[in-house]
C-alpha cells in the first residue's frame, strides 16, 4: 500500500469503556463483565453505593431521622441500578465487591472487547427480569432499608 494509502486508511475502531463503578477508563481487554443481576445481588455493592458522597446524605437521613423521602431516594437509586439492561464492565479495583467467578467474568469481558461490544453474557437484562422473585425482593429490601447501616 502506498504511503498516502496508509495515511488515509480507516483504522478499525476498538470499543472504549469505563468501569461502571469508578468511571476509570479501561484499556482494550481489561476488566470483568457482570450482568445487572450479578451486580444487584451483592450486599457489598449496596453498602458501597449507599455510602458514596452522592448518596451519603440520604443514607444518614434514612437511618438517623427515619426520613421517608431519604428512603424513597434510596429506592430510586436501587431501581436505577437494578433496571439497567446492559452488562457492566468492572475494573480490578472494585471486582472484590462481587461474589462471582472472576475467571468467567474476565472471559465475558474479553469476548465483549473482541466482538466490538456486541457479545452479551447469558442472563443479561434488568435484574427483576432475570433474578428469582424472592432473591430480588430480599436484595431490594437490603439495598433500600439496610445498606450502609453499620457505618452511619
Amino acid at each position: 500500500m502506498s504511503i498516502l494509502g496508509n495515511l488515509f486508511k480507516k483504522k478499525e475502531k476498538k470499543p472504549k469503556a469505563k468501569c461502571a463503578i469508578s468511571d476509570t477508563l479501561l484499556e482494550y481487554g481489561e476488566g470483568y463483565q457482570l450482568t445487572t443481576s450479578q451486580v444487584v445481588a451483592s450486599q457489598k455493592f449496596w453498602d458501597h453505593k449507599m455510602l458514596e458522597p452522592e448518596t451519603m446524605s440520604y443514607t444518614t437521613a434514612h437511618f438517623k431521622m427515619n426520613d421517608p423521602m431519604a428512603t424513597k431516594m434510596r429506592e430510586m437509586i436501587f431501581n436505577k441500578y437494578a433496571d439497567e439492561p446492559k452488562p457492566w464492565l468492572i475494573c480490578e479495583s472494585y471486582i472484590n465487591l462481587f461474589d462471582i467467578d472472576k475467571s468467567e467474568a474476565q472471559n465475558q469481558a474479553r469476548s465483549w472487547w473482541e466482538s466490538g461490544g456486541n457479545v452479551l453474557p447469558p442472563k443479561s437484562g434488568p435484574a427483576k427480569d432475570v433474578m428469582d422473585a424472592r432473591n430480588y425482593s430480599l436484595i431490594r429490601e437490603y439495598a433500600i432499608i439496610n445498606a450502609g447501616a453499620d457505618r452511619v
